[in-house]
């Protein structure tokens, strides 16, 4: 029973220091209507499709009609098979800041190989990320992004939350999606950057093609966004952008398999991570993965300990997390918080499984 009681410490440290660290994401968190007056830095948007016809007609507006004064898009079309080429051969007679890269016959698996295609021919030192099926919630984005612009930063992360629709899938993803951005928005308040997501990020040209070991980047198909930003960023030139008008909104994925393959991928990046992050980071999932296990157990064995660590847990996790889906797009889940946070245990066991597993992982 005293290793039940020394693994109830751990999780109730761990957890007590994370969520309590969460206060500076909240309070970094602010809406900003005051934009420079100075002129603003000019950028170039990069995307990726593959087979994302009716996403690009759909989308694509909403980025060429931002609000911003010197800006192009390049759109890599990653030998897709559908309509997607005359869908980008009818924005580029439009628009003369809209560029299209047509990816044929590449000799690697995934969307890296086409976005160092258009990294190295961006126009301008800003870069923009974001994907096909994804959009600016409003027409300020690159503004508020660009209000991060300056000499001493390099890398700025966005929040990008999923589209609410129907089901407790598309809840549990608007969750998960939640909880990913506040570990790394935390992490980052406290000057330890990590990762960022590619559906909304801002970096320097220069600052990747400087520190991101190409060897290294190109080894695996995935992990674009995080294993760039692992390898990019440090405590002085990453910065957060996580106010309304900054945000990317997304499409959830529509099935189980289709997210957790998605997961999978992701967590499989962070295998790639400095040595630091990666065991900062398992403490964290290592305490999340074992408290239900642990309270179940103290039930049986002590019911009083079982309370009092649950008690402990729900004290310092509701109301931050409340705090934090009233500010991030999840307000109508809070009433689920508690259900949530279950939900979470049992698919961190579970992808962490399919991980284990799986041996090869592509982009599709």
């Amino acid at each position: 029973m005293n290793l039940i009681y020394l693994i109830s410490l751990f999780i109730a440290t761990v957890q007590l220091l994370f969520w309590l660290s969460t206060y500076f994401l909240r309070k970094g968190i602010k809406e900003s209507e005051t934009y420079r007056t100075t002129e603003l830095e000019p950028l170039t948007v990069i995307l990726s499709a593959r087979n994302e016809a009716h996403n690009l007609s759909t989308f694509l507006p909403h980025i060429l009609s931002q609000d911003y004064p010197n800006f192009e898009i390049i759109v890599i079309n990653d030998d897709s098979t559908d309509h997607s080429s005359e869908v980008l051969d009818h924005y580029m007679a439009q628009y003369q800041n809209f560029r299209v890269i047509h990816m044929k016959n590449k000799d690697r698996e995934g969307k890296k190989q086409g976005l160092q295609e258009g990294i190295k021919e961006a126009k301008y030192e800003w870069l923009v990320f974001t994907d096909a099926d994804c959009y600016p919630q409003s027409n300020q984005w690159l503004r508020s992004l660009a209000t991060k612009f300056n000499d001493k930063t390099d890398i700025i992360l966005g929040y990008s939350p999923y589209q609410k629709g129907k089901g407790y899938l598309n809840d549990f993803i608007r969750y998960e999606t939640l909880m990913t951005a506040v570990i790394y928005g935390t992490f980052t308040q406290l000057g330890m950057p990590y990762m960022g997501v590619g559906r909304n990020m801002a970096y320097r040209k220069s600052r990747f093609l400087e520190k991101v070991d190409k060897e290294k980047f190109e080894k695996i198909s995935y992990g674009d966004d995080d294993i760039a930003v692992n390898a990019m960023a440090n405590s002085q030139n990453t910065t957060l952008q996580f106010t309304e008008k900054a945000r990317v909104m997304s499409l959830a994925k529509a099935t189980l398999p289709d997210f957790i393959k998605q997961k999978t991928r992701h967590i499989s990046s962070s295998a790639y991570y400095k040595p630091n992050h990666q065991w900062l980071l398992s403490l964290l999932a290592i305490s999340q993965a074992i408290f239900y296990p642990i309270l179940f157990f103290l039930v049986f064995y002590n019911t009083q300990a079982a309370i009092y660590l649950f008690i402990f847990r729900m004290t310092i996790f509701l109301p931050n997390s409340i705090l934090l889906m009233r500010k991030m797009e999840c307000k109508d889940l809070i009433h689920k918080a508690i259900l949530m946070d279950f939900l979470f245990f049992l698919y961190y066991w579970y992808v962490s499984f399919r991980w284990i597993s799986t041996k090869k992982i592509s982009w599709n």
